[in-house]
């Protein structure tokens, strides 16, 4: 796990709610995917790159735990850190945390890394891709 988390600030707008203006699961979702492509880019390497190279990033797995409700106009940071072993498998922790530092939320990702022509699984990470994945693990 990364000491520090990548971090990514966003604001709650009335398209990310339902009518009672709680935030909407969907969002979660999304956040947590652009989260993730940031801290990629980060990391030193945009994940455009990764798809012109022939890597794909799916997620296969996912768990979120709603413990505060989000609501329309807070400001949210999501908090992501990155395990990287050896295999094709990284999860992903992050958290929503509010800005009186309160976490509203949980979640873990596995994502697994795939050939892009293929979709069959890349055991063996290419080199290039070692550097940045490095990066990602240790934090900003």
């Amino acid at each position: 796990n990364s000491c520090n988390p990548w971090e990514l600030k966003k604001k709650v707008l009335p398209q990310h709610t339902d009518h009672a203006g709680v935030m909407w699961h969907g969002t979660y979702l999304s956040w947590l995917e652009e989260s993730r492509i940031d801290s990629i880019g980060k990391a030193g390497i945009q994940y455009i790159e990764l798809l012109n190279r022939g890597i794909e990033m799916p997620v296969y797995k996912i768990f979120i735990k709603y413990l505060i409700p989000i609501m329309i106009g807070q400001e949210i940071i999501v908090k992501s850190s990155f395990i990287i072993n050896k295999g094709p498998r990284i999860k992903v922790n992050s958290t929503f945390t509010n800005l009186k530092n309160k976490i509203n939320a949980e979640a873990s990702i596995d994502i697994v890394l795939i050939n892009k022509e293929t979709f069959k699984v890349v055991r063996k990470r290419p080199d290039f891709l070692e550097y940045y994945l490095n990066n990602l693990k240790k934090g900003p």
